[in-house]
């Protein structure tokens, strides 16, 4: 994998050689073994590689050839043989072909238009200096971030926004509205990034750019696609496993060892399952992480929850042979141990500190273990392992009564749901908004305490109502649910961390475009069918995950031991806090005021009620988390 950057001085006053230079300096902890640029009169842009893969060791980007002065990628192309047929190549070419060599003979091929044949994670910009076009495009889900910034002279990119820092004209001013809305979980527009003076190019979206004028489209839209038809249930089901397999298949491909991070639910256990009969199949070995509570830890589950996921983990890796299966506790390290490190490989607050810690620990194991792919499965829920609640909304909309009825009737005799549960999601998301926001308890109650905005801040930007509006906003159907979330996703933070931070890829096959487009066509009822939620992925999974974990409708609770370790180091928040007063930046953004009382009425019990992982796990550590970062940017400090 790489990173990139780039920029073109329209009127030649800016040393485009040199300023690539320091951005590509600026991103060398993305790519380790190698960094070329190209340079021409008035552009410049290069690449910083990190080899991953076997066809790595031919990358010789920048690429040019015919009306391509220069290309550089990010990119990962998990469809070469197919993208190879398209393109009349042959065995004995591609196998030493770099993927940034595919994707310029499809860009000499198709063009703009050549996104529509890959598929996989990529980020890259093609410079023609006889037409004096820049041309730049991300992959259709986001798994290869891309940044811009531009004047009326001048226009940069780069794969993170460090790489742009060192240019004049953008900086490193923080953006206040995108704080104030990241912290309220207010909706931010798509380009919006946390510093002021640069733009994120969304995922599936291209940008054409001419000194004139700029364009930006999205060239991956989910609504033309057609509605899948086979004859039967179990057609559906062997088309999903072809699909999953080939994802699968497609992100094992590494010079390195691969191993996947293993809960005790259906989305990770889906793919480490199958990762192992794939590999198994080539007398290859897969290694599984598994975060377990810290051994000190008393707590256990509730009718909802679980909290230590190594039972039901070693069930699954007992299965299969060649799994190796690994359980990681951090005990020893604290949210504020790492929060520099990973804002600084994010260039953005980590959501989750709490998370980060254990997800750490495991990337620490991998490296450490000479694993350079990590296979997980964050995005199931979005897709094929989707609940399929919002269906019962779809058929009562459309009156398809029949539908409705039958499975209603499957899932309350199944005893999978409530008919409460069953009502709610076929009649609420039509009921008027008003009508919502008066009768339902936690709509009349809600605060955002779980935010630690300064309420002035909140309240000069109303966010309390707009944030309000965004998170209990009409339900869509679950066909237009599932889109939105699929098609404006961004996965980018996890797979660029992972690479600057341990040198290895996180990947993740149930984010594929192939299973997306599947789960967006399939019909609705295959995701609750014989009265089972997430009945997709129940079905295709068995006699690859053991029954407990097919049939098991508890969640595993991620972070369960977050305040022991936590607690343990209140006076280092404390006086952490007391570091953010001086900062005028994060005392006008945040409520330190009550980040004190926080810690210091600290509880003694309850820590699995939802007000106290709200306040004391969510808001507090994340105000924590974006504070130090504010702090890093505050050009009062600087």
């Amino acid at each position: 994998m790489s990173a990139i950057a780039g920029i073109w001085s329209f009127d030649g006053g800016v040393s485009v050689s040199s300023a690539c230079q320091d951005m590509l300096q600026a991103l060398s902890v993305y790519g380790r073994d190698d960094c070329a640029q190209f340079t021409g009169p008035s552009v410049a842009m290069g690449r910083r590689l990190l080899r991953l893969l076997p066809e790595d060791d031919f990358d010789r980007q920048p690429l040019s050839a015919g009306a391509v002065t220069s290309l550089v990628a990010d990119v990962r192309l998990d469809n070469r043989e197919e993208l190879a047929a398209e393109l009349g190549l042959s065995r004995e070419e591609t196998i030493v072909m770099a993927d940034s060599d595919m994707l310029l003979a499809a860009w000499q091929r198709w063009r703009e238009q050549c996104v529509d044949h890959l598929s996989g994670a990529f980020s890259f910009a093609v410079w023609n200096e006889q037409e004096q076009h820049l041309f730049l495009a991300r992959d259709h889900t986001g798994e290869r971030p891309l940044f811009y910034a531009s004047t009326a002279n001048c226009f940069a990119f780069a794969s993170m926004p460090k790489g742009l820092h060192r240019l004049p004209f953008v900086g490193a001013e923080v953006d206040e509205d995108y704080v104030a809305r990241y912290l309220a979980l207010a909706n931010i527009p798509l380009e919006q990034t946390i510093f002021l003076h640069m733009h994120r190019l969304p995922s599936g979206c291209s940008l054409s750019v001419h000194r004139e004028k700029t364009r930006l489209w999205r060239h991956w839209r989910t609504s033309h696609l057609q509605d899948l038809r086979l004859r039967s249930p179990e057609e559906y089901l062997d088309c999903f496993r072809e699909r999953f397999d080939r994802a699968v298949r497609a992100r094992l491909r590494t010079c390195g060892g691969v191993g996947a991070e293993l809960s005790g639910g259906l989305d990770s256990g889906a793919v480490a399952a199958t990762a192992a009969g794939l590999l198994g199949a080539e007398s290859r070995e897969i290694t599984c992480f598994t975060a377990v509570p810290r051994p000190d830890f008393t707590g256990g589950t509730s009718e909802t929850h679980f909290d230590n996921e190594g039972p039901a983990a070693a069930e699954v890796a007992a299965l299969y042979p060649n799994m190796r299966h690994v359980l990681v506790e951090s005990s020893g390290t604290s949210f504020l141990d790492i929060l520099d490190h990973n804002n600084n490989l994010y260039d953005h607050p980590c959501f989750g500190p709490s998370n980060e810690v254990w997800s750490n620990a495991i990337l620490d194991r991998a490296r450490a273990g000479g694993i350079t792919v990590l296979l997980h499965g964050r995005s199931g829920n979005s897709t094929f392992s989707y609940e399929g609640p919002h269906s019962l909304s779809t058929w009562f909309r459309t009156g398809n009564w029949g539908t409705l009825i039958r499975v209603a009737w499957q899932l309350n005799r199944a005893q999978a749901t409530s008919k409460r549960f069953i009502v709610r999601h076929a009649l609420w998301p039509s009921l008027p908004f008003w009508v919502r926001s008066m009768t339902d308890p936690h709509m009349r109650g809600f605060s955002l305490d779980y935010s630690i905005l300064h309420p002035e801040i909140a309240k000069r930007l109303d966010l309390k109502r707009i944030a309000f509006h965004d998170l209990n906003r009409n339900s869509p159907d679950g066909r237009t649910m599932l889109r939105a979330l699929l098609e404006y996703g961004d996965a980018a933070d996890a797979p660029m961390a992972s690479q600057g931070g341990w040198q290895l890829d996180c990947r993740d096959p149930t984010y594929d475009r192939g299973i997306i487009e599947f789960c967006l066509t399939v019909p609705l009822e295959e995701f609750v069918r014989g009265g089972q939620l997430r009945s997709l992925a129940r079905r295709s999974m068995v006699g690859r995950l053991p029954a407990s974990t097919l049939h098991r409708t508890k969640r595993g609770r991620q972070s369960a031991d977050w305040y022991m370790n936590t607690g343990a180091v209140r006076g280092r928040m404390a006086a952490e806090v007391e570091r953010l007063q001086s900062s005028p930046l994060a005392s006008r953004m945040l409520d330190l005021a009550r980040m004190r009382s926080l810690i210091e009425n600290w509880p003694s019990s309850g820590f699995e009620r939802l007000d106290v992982n709200r306040t004391h796990h969510i808001a507090l550590t994340r105000g924590i988390s974006v504070g130090r970062f504010l702090l890093q940017y505050d050009p009062a400090k600087g």
